[in-house]
This record gives C-alpha cells, sequence and structure tokens, in this order.
C-alpha cells in the first residue's frame, strides 16, 4: 500500500559526495553507538491472553505485526477461501478510518502496511520510522480490532482475488506444492491459500466479520516486534482490544496421501512429491520436533537448489547430480521439508519439459530410495549441517523473515529459541540420525501433485515399480 516514491529517490542517490556525507556523520556518533548494543529476545503474556515478543536491533525501522492463529485451515466447507479474502481486504475502511484514509496517512508516514497468510497464521504487518510507530501501530489496532467490512467494498474484492487466482495458475511450481497439501491431509492443512474460484465474489460481508470474531480473539494472537524497545511494544499491545475468546474447534491435521492432477496444456511441469514429515510440535503419532532439524540435515543432504547463481545444482547434492545423468534437458529439482504445528510434509518439487519429467522423477525417487539403505556418508552430513546452519542465519538476517518466526515461536511454543541454541543442536546431528529419520520419513505412503503435462508424468504408483 505504501507509495514506493521514497524508494525511487532511494535509488537515485548515488556517488562519493554522500557516501563520504555518511561517513562523516557516523564517525561523529560513533561514541554514542558504541552504547547500542543488540538485545536478546523477550516475550511477555499479558493478562488478556495475548504474547508479546520482540527484538531490539537498534534498526532505524521498526516492524511490527499482529500474528493471529486463523489461517487457511481454520476455514469450513461454508467459507473457504475467507483468509485470501481477508489478505486483499487489509486496507479497506474500517470502525475508525476510511481505506482512503488510510492509504494516506501511510503514505505520509513513509510507512508501509502488508497483509500476508499462511495455512495457520494471517499476518498483518506494518514497517516505518521508528519514531513513528505511536502514529503507525494504530492502524494495526483498528484493522485488526474494529473491521467494518462495508458491503460495496466486500463486493469489489472478487477482481482483486480474480488477478492474485491468474497470476497464482502461471506458477506451476508454487501451484502444485499447494495442490500437494490438498492431496496429503484433504482437510485443515490441504485447505488452499487462495480463494476456489467456485467461491469467488460469494464470500459476504456478514462471514468476514463472523470469522474475525471467532478467531481474532485474545488467546490467538501476538504482537510481535524487531527493531523496537520491548516496554514500548507492550504499552502499545495494551491498547488493543481483541474480540473475547470462544470455543474454536481445533481439528487435528491429519496425513493420509493422495494424487492431484492438472493438466494445463502447455508449460513445463511442475511436480511436487511429498511423504508424511516432521511438525514441530510434539505429537502423540508420527514424527515430531525432535526430528524436525535430523530432517532438516537430510533435506540438505538430498539438496534444496542451487547455492551457486545460476548454476543447475547438479555436482553435489544428491538430486541435482541424479537428474543430471537420466537427462541432459534443463530441469529443477529440490527437496523441501514443510513443518507445521502438528504435522509436516517432506519430498521434493521437480520441473521440467513433459518430454523429460517421466526420466526427471525417476532418478529423484531412486535417490530417495537409496538413502533408507544408509547409502548416506559423514562427508556428505558435514556439509549439509553447515549449509542447515547457513540457511538459518541467512534467513534471520531478513527483519521480515525473523519477525515471522518471532510470531511463529510465540504462538506455537510461547517461548523464544535463538538461532546459537538451534546451531548446537545441529552441531550434534551424528550421520547415524540422519539415515534413522530418513528411514522413517521416506518409507511412508506419498503424496503427489502435477501441474503441466500430465499425459507424459508417470502416475504415484507407477514410480514404486
Amino acid at each position: 500500500m505504501a507509495s514506493r516514491v521514497s524508494r525511487g529517490i532511494a535509488r537515485t542517490i548515488k556517488g562519493p559526495r554522500l557516501a563520504n556525507q555518511f561517513a562523516s556523520q557516523a564517525a561523529a556518533r560513533q561514541s554514542d553507538d558504541s552504547s547500542l548494543v543488540n538485545q536478546p529476545p523477550k516475550l511477555t503474556k499479558l493478562p488478556s491472553g495475548v504474547i508479546v515478543a520482540s527484538v531490539e536491533n537498534n534498526s532505524p525501522i521498526s516492524r511490527v505485526a499482529v500474528a493471529v492463529n486463523a489461517g487457511s485451515r481454520f476455514e469450513d466447507a461454508d467459507n473457504l477461501g475467507i483468509t485470501h479474502c481477508l489478505r486483499v481486504a487489509a486496507g479497506l475502511t474500517n470502525a475508525n478510518s476510511t481505506s482512503f484514509g488510510i492509504a494516506r496517512s501511510i503514505q505520509q508516514e513513509g510507512a508501509q502496511l502488508t497483509c500476508t497468510t499462511s495455512r495457520e497464521y494471517i499476518y498483518y504487518t506494518v514497517d516505518c520510522i521508528r519514531d513513528n510507530v505511536d502514529s503507525t501501530i494504530k492502524f494495526l489496532r483498528d484493522i485488526t480490532t474494529a473491521p467494518a467490512f462495508k458491503k460495496w467494498e466486500v463486493a469489489k474484492l472478487g477482481e482483486k482475488l480474480e488477478i492474485d487466482l491468474a497470476a497464482f495458475y502461471q506458477q506451476h511450481a508454487a501451484r502444485s506444492f499447494d495442490l500437494l497439501h490438498q492431496a496429503a491431509f484433504r482437510s485443515t492443512l490441504g485447505r488452499s491459500l487462495y480463494c476456489p474460484e467456485v467461491t469467488l465474489g460469494r464470500i459476504s460481508s456478514e462471514q468476514l466479520l463472523n470469522y474475525v470474531q471467532t478467531h481474532y480473539t485474545n488467546g490467538r494472537v501476538a504482537i510481535v516486534g524487531v527493531g523496537i524497545d520491548h516496554d514500548q511494544l507492550v504499552d502499545e499491545a495494551n491498547k488493543f482490544n481483541f474480540f473475547p475468546a470462544g470455543p474454536v474447534a481445533a481439528e487435528k491435521a491429519t496425513y493420509g496421501g493422495g494424487e492431484i492432477r492438472i493438466n494445463t496444456g502447455s508449460g513445463p511441469t511442475a511436480v511436487s512429491v511429498a511423504v508424511e514429515g516432521p511438525s514441530y510440535l510434539p505429537r502423540s503419532k508420527g514424527l515430531a520436533a525432535k526430528d524436525l532439524l535430523h530432517a532438516g540435515v537430510l533435506q540438505y543432504v538430498m539438496g534444496s537448489g542451487p547455492f551457486i547463481k545460476y548454476s543447475n545444482d547438479s555436482l553435489v547434492p544428491r538430486l541435482g547430480q541424479a537428474v543430471a545423468q537420466a537427462t541432459t534437458e534443463p530441469f529443477s529439482v529440490s527437496c523441501f521439508n514443510a513443518n507445521y504445528t502438528d504435522a509436516g510434509l517432506f519430498g521434493f518439487t521437480a520441473i521440467s519439459q513433459g518430454t523429460a519429467i517421466e526420466k526427471v522423477l525417476k532418478s529423484a525417487f531412486s535417490q530417495f530410495a537409496s538413502v533408507t539403505k544408509g547409502g548416506i556418508t559423514d562427508k556428505e552430513v558435514a556439509r549439509a549441517k553447515k549449509q542447515l546452519k547457513a540457511s538459518l542465519y541467512f534467513y534471520l538476517e531478513s527483519g521480515d523473515n525473523l519477525l515471522t518466526d518471532l510470531a511463529e515461536q510465540a504462538l506455537g511454543h510461547q517461548q523464544i529459541v535463538n538461532p546459537e541454541e538451534i546451531a548446537k543442536q545441529i552441531d550434534a546431528i551424528t550421520t547415524n540420525d540422519v539415515v534413522n529419520v530418513a528411514k522413517r520419513i521416506i518409507n511412508s505412503r506419498p503424496s503427489m501433485a502435477v501441474v503441466g503435462d500430465t499425459a507424459r508424468t508417470p502416475y504415484i504408483d507407477d514410480l514404486y515399480r
């Protein structure tokens, strides 16, 4: 929503004069800046049940998010796609501001307001200069606690939803990964991040308001910040008046397995294949939190995409090597480890032309079968552990990613684990740990989703012959 004028100005300001000016200013303030020390993550649970978590990194930009445990997994048959509607409705008129007033005020503050959704959470985020937090965070408060959902504004959401869907349908890899969840879980985590075509224009103002009143409640919300003092964030959080908590049916995700195929008739073919993976919270059945990092190391043993720009990742990781030997046509193959509170998926996504997709899939499947027989070496595990730790630190370098991580830990664990502690746990993983988790993961029932040339793509039972 925010104006991009400031970004354009920033890109045009270049040259040694400005660099020297910044350097002299930095030198003049060096004695003052030396007292700025990054603080460890802090977490407070308010009497209302709202969780407040923050990291003060002394950034000139403050990021604050309201995270709500209300992702697409909580939709039902009567409101499928409602979280997609909420995502595009974030800037609509509320009880205290019009949509025009929100856009105008956010731009005048030099801020940015965004709404993103996952299968478990909805995030409303503002990025602003840290001096403007007090005047900017009120928009988060109004959007999440006082929505209006005017009928004439909701009626216009259909156009935005159609544009989102059209763009999404062009992304075969993303679409196959989305459909993979439907094949694997059917309901709960199987519900899409996008509104299905059959419900376009059918979500009403009353349904939106009812969903917000049901899920945007004190016990289901975390307010998280990066680049903001924790006490200041707690003071701001106390000004939020979320809806009173009521009963919400918490249906657990159950892995079933299955196959979905969408024939597009043209373009590359994207195939996502997975088995049941670990969750990031303890559970009574299946792989749970204790297996999470072991599966993460296995992911990098298999190969999670190229680490060198424009390379095809065919020299070191197992998947890339195997597929490169099977075909000379262009391809992409990457292993993923998707984890949720009570379930997970472990597998790979492969993209190629329809003429080569069968060879790509069979060679990738053969590699997954080989690791269950103990073919993983100490050298591979050592490399994978380094890559996993590096990916953890790279991920948290982004303020947006750090904000998301804070929210998920606050709502899921109600505690914040430092990345240094996670790195120590990764260092302690042995080759036997990785082999054992590989045997438990890969021998479970598979799921598959295909988008593209389905005529040349083998069915999942053909790959196991």
